[in-house]
This record gives structure tokens, sequence and C-alpha cells, in this order.
């Protein structure tokens, strides 16, 4: 029986770097293709605090259970130990595969990982590092049971084909994400707001030409890619802090002081919806300084650059924040009540509130 003929990787994996969601597809036909039961996609180390982890044909309980053990040490972890070997001598992303985690397995500290994966299956497979930067590790990996056997040298082919596209792929996304800062930036500069996008580090990523003039007169200071600034009843840096704690708050506020005889100037922290999952790259959160709150256009469009609500769904925000009725907001804007149903769903899908009263409180801070 002839081989089966490889997909298009490039085609593949592009798509999932322009559409997230459709990694784990990408992963699967990369393991049917390997002959491996799981495809991997791992992000961990270096300012990688919130690592990714995602695993095809793997329940959630299992890859939280890695988690919580700490095996991403190589003292543990043969496949860490395996490419840690590799980097240190200068060898970034070569393949590796089952002889080369038979070199590290007798030097571990502990079996458990070892054990585990044996209780669960993945004892065998092969890896490579897809990204090694300043902000970590992005690795791709087939699992394997032993009744897929160890990698033959075709199948360790076929996985450095499609490991090739992944890298691209990879490094397509984490270029979109940091893009999205920056537009973020030109769309506050577009109504003449000041702020400031920080990722889920509290690192800066961008921010508005307001935003630079309060770094210029000194009223914000930054230092590589923290900023910090007196403030009362928080500094900023603890604004920044409480929206990057895991059990933080989505929206905190605080007055920093501004140049001699200015009066202080308010500061507010909204921590946007979370994604699924990202390389680590997309914004956190955005920190705006003195929002427009008294001009209904300004403050539709400011929904919209936040919470990516189109026009017609930030009004409609405002609205029912107001304590319009959906019959009188119907009328108001000459739809179907229909039609204003999918509107409020879009509305809480993309400011990740499950009802009107989540909505009320996410909008209180913005509007009152």
């Amino acid at each position: 029986m002839g081989q089966r003929a490889e997909p298009d990787w490039d085609d593949l994996f592009m798509q999932a770097a322009l559409q997230p969601e459709t990694w784990l597809d990408a992963l699967d036909i990369l393991a049917r293709h390997t002959g491996s039961s799981h495809g991997q996609l791992i992000g961990v180390g270096g300012a990688r605090e919130i690592p990714f982890n995602i695993v095809t044909n793997f329940g959630p309980d299992l890859i939280e259970h890695f988690a919580n053990r700490g095996w991403g040490a190589e003292t543990h972890n043969f496949r860490v130990a395996a490419s840690n070997r590799h980097v240190e001598r200068g060898f970034y992303d070569p393949v590796l595969f089952e002889d080369h985690y038979d070199q590290v397995i007798p030097g571990l500290a502990s079996s458990d990982y070892l054990d585990w994966c044996e209780e669960i299956g993945i004892p065998f497979g092969c890896q490579t590092n897809l990204v090694i930067d300043n902000f970590g590790i992005v690795g791709l990996a087939t699992l394997r049971n032993r009744g897929d056997g160890r990698t033959t040298p075709v199948q360790r082919k076929t996985f450095f084909n499609g490991a090739r596209a992944a890298r691209r792929a990879v490094r397509l996304q984490e270029k979109l994400e940091g893009e999205q800062a920056k537009l973020l930036a030109g769309a506050f500069d577009a109504i003449n707001v000041c702020a400031f996008i920080i990722d889920a580090r509290g690192q800066l990523l961008a921010h508005s030409a307001g935003a630079e003039l309060m770094l210029v007169a000194g009223e914000i200071r930054l230092s590589g890619r923290s900023i910090d600034a007196a403030g009362t009843p928080f500094s900023l840096r603890q604004v920044i802090q409480t929206l990057t704690a895991e059990e933080g708050l989505d929206h905190v506020r605080t007055k920093v002081s501004t140049r001699r005889g200015q009066p202080q100037v308010m500061i507010e922290g909204f921590r946007l919806p979370e994604r699924e999952w990202s390389l680590g790259k997309l914004p956190h959160a955005i920190i705006v300084a003195d929002s427009p709150k008294r001009d209904r256009a300004g403050v539709t469009q400011y929904l919209s650059v936040i919470y990516r609500l189109s026009p017609a769904e930030a009004d409609i925000a405002v609205r029912l924040f107001e304590g319009k009725s959906r019959s009188q907001i119907v009328s108001d804007r000459g739809v179907t009540a229909e039609t204003l149903r999918g509107q409020i769903k879009q509305v809480y899908l993309k400011c990740g509130v499950d009802n009107e009263a989540g909505l009320m409180r996410l909008l209180a801070p913005i509007l009152s």
C-alpha cells in the first residue's frame, strides 16, 4: 500500500495562524499523517508567564494535571531535557525523537513524569522548537502510545515538513497579535483618547499620541516596557498588577499626579475580554486617562475601540445602560425585534458577559 500524500502544510497551518481556533484541527492532521495519537503545540519558559498547551484528543483534566505537578522542568521531563541539551549546544530546532529521550531519561531526578506518560499512553513521539526568543519557547510535538510505536524515519520526515510550515504560521500569528495593540492605539488616537495598551504580563505593547505626551512630560514614567506613576488610592503599577492578576479586577481606577498646578488625571484600567488562547502577545488590558463620559458620540466610539462593537452595537449598549426598553430601542432604531436580539447577543459575546446584568456592571465605570 502506497503512502498517503501529505497535505499542503503551508495552507493548513497558515489558516490556523489566521483563525487560531483551527489549530487543533491542523495538529490532528499532522498527528494522523505521522501515525501518532496526539499533536501538540506548547508555549513555555522565558516571559511566557501564561503558557499555553494545546493537545489533540486529550482531556483538559490531563493538561491541568500536568501543569499542577510542575513537570515542565528538565529535571523531570525527558522532552524538555532533550530539548535543553541541544539548545545548550547551539542546535535550536532539530527534530528530536525517542533516541534522544533514551539518552536523557537515566539522568532525570524523578521518574514521575515518565511513569505518567506510560500510564496515559504518550511515552513516544517527536518534537521540535518552532520559536525561541526572549518571550519564551513555542514547541511542536506528536505524542505516541506503544501501539503507535516509535517514530519511523518516514514519519519524522513528514513531521519535519509540517513543522516548517507551523514555524512560519506561529511567527505570522505572533506578528498579527502584536499588531493588534498598534491598531488599538491608532483607534484611540482617532477619538483623541490617551491610552496605554498592556499585555498579560503588564508590559507596554503600544500607546496613543496622547499617552506619549504624558510620557514626555514625565507624568507617567517608562522603564523598559513598564509604566508607573504615583497615584491615589493606587499607583499606576498597582493598577496594572490588579488588571493582570489571575483573580484580579476587570476594572480599576485611580488618580495620578500631574505637573505642578495641574489637576490630577483620572486613570482607568479595563481588562479586555479573554480569548480562549493566544501565543501570549495579545493586548490584555487598556489604561486610559479621562475617558469621554459626557460625549455620547465619544462614548460609542470608545466602546467600539475597547470591545470591537460595531457602531450599532455600541449605540444599543448605551441605550440599554440608560434603561431603554427593548421595544423602545426597536422603535428608535427602526429594526425588528429579532434583529435587536441578534445584536444584543453579539454585544454580550464581544464584551465577554453572559447577560444584561453583566453588561451593566461592565459599562458602569465607563458611562457613570
